[in-house]
């Protein structure tokens, strides 16, 4: 059960945590990718680098739960107008949490100045790409192809007014 949840900045101490809320979402929702999801692709190590690389102007925020501690977090890369991340724990998908981290990056994008964001989705990403498009994203015709752990991938990039 989800108490109240709430956004704030991530903390050197949230490092793991993000980390544990990053792997359970790519096993539960980018099955898209095949067995590649099963096993831990970043170090504890990685994650203290992720929370040290969204030091302002960049922001990487977490939702919390009362009870359960970091529930999800995004990152946002302030001077590109980028939200880069988006995670929610899948205990937790479908109460709020994903629009409420929406809300923060959005307001994290507004304070630097942007009056639109843009991100990036996995096209198979079909759970991913219904939360963006109910929020006001649409895609711009971008696509950009990449590989995650050695499957191809092609992302969409999604567009959105603040």
């Amino acid at each position: 059960m989800v108490s109240r949840v709430t956004t704030r900045r991530a903390t050197a101490d949230d490092a793991q945590a993000i980390g544990a809320v990053f792997e359970a979402a790519v096993r539960d929702g980018w099955t898209f990718l095949g067995e590649v999801v099963q096993r831990s692709w970043f170090s504890k190590g990685d994650w203290d680098e992720l929370v040290a690389a969204h030091a302002p102007p960049n922001a990487l925020l977490v939702a919390t739960d009362a009870r359960q501690g970091v529930i999800g977090y995004t990152a946002v890369r302030a001077v590109e107008g980028e939200m880069f991340l988006l995670f929610v724990h899948p205990e937790f998908a479908k109460r709020g949490v994903g629009r409420a981290l929406l809300d923060a990056a959005h307001g994290a994008l507004r304070a630097a100045g942007h009056v639109e964001a843009f991100l990036y989705t996995e096209e198979r990403n079909a759970r991913s790409l219904k939360v963006y498009q109910a929020a006001g994203y649409r895609p711009d015709g971008t696509i950009r192809e990449s590989d995650t752990q050695g499957v191809p991938i092609r992302e969409l990039r999604l567009v959105k007014t603040l």
